[in-house]
């Protein structure tokens, strides 16, 4: 590879986009790496450095990276136009810890031309702006906020793992169920949204577990009990 392209993927620990590239070397000198299997496309634009591809051979480029770099390359795809959500952001919270595979998750304005593509699923969501408060940085990535990035992501969930994320989010002080609650109302059509809803109610009443929950629900009821706190 070239020496100065080189340097260039190792400063962007281990992406560079096509207009970072060209800013330093001619375009021949990055087709060139492609074609000796030195670097690889992963989306387009952006690429990374082969030995960094592994994963399962035959799934898409992307989808064969670490987790932190295949959301770098998303965001570097998207180019100020999108901000990871859902389960993506959810990892960037450190909520839920991403694996190599998962697909990435991008919400952009309505405004912005991207599409879904192999390895990441754009959601066009109209009235986002990448820009605060809208979305925040975490871990150097660029997310939407962590009451939306929890409601949409309770559906993308097997139901049992659904309360978790939210209860954990609550209890290390990263929000509350009131914003939660605004942040439910709007999503009218949410899936199983009575269970998001009452899942608020009862951290709103101070249960911070799956067991205090059910504790609230089938133990400290009936006729006689009083009133707790």
């Amino acid at each position: 590879m070239n020496s100065v392209l080189r340097e260039l993927v190792e400063l962007g620990g281990g992406l560079v986009t096509l207009g970072a590239a060209r800013q330093v070397v001619p375009s021949w000198t990055l087709e060139s790496a492609c074609r000796n299997g030195e670097l690889v496309r992963v989306l387009p634009e952006v690429f990374v450095a082969a030995h960094l591809v592994g994963g399962r051979p035959g799934a898409p480029a992307l989808s064969r990276l670490d987790p932190a770099l295949g959301h770098r390359a998303a965001l570097a795809w998207a180019g100020g136009r999108g901000a990871l959500s859902h389960l993506s952001a959810l990892g960037a919270w450190g909520l839920r810890p991403p694996a190599v595979g998962d697909l990435v998750h991008l919400s952009t304005p309505t405004s912005a031309n991207l599409r879904t593509r192999p390895g990441v699923v754009v959601h066009r969501r109209r009235g986002l702006l990448i820009a605060p408060p809208h979305v925040v940085v975490r871990q150097g990535l660029t997310v939407t906020r962590l009451e939306h990035a929890l409601v949409d992501s309770w559906p993308a969930l097997p139901p049992a793992e659904r309360r978790a994320p939210v209860i954990r989010a609550v209890n290390e002080w990263l929000t509350t169920p009131e914003r939660l609650g605004v942040a439910l109302d709007s999503a009218p059509r949410l899936t199983d949204r009575a269970a998001f809803r009452t899942l608020l109610t009862r951290l709103a009443d101070g249960c911070r577990s799956p067991l205090e929950i059910w504790g609230h629900e089938h133990v400290f009821t009936g006729p006689g009990m009083p009133v707790f706190r």
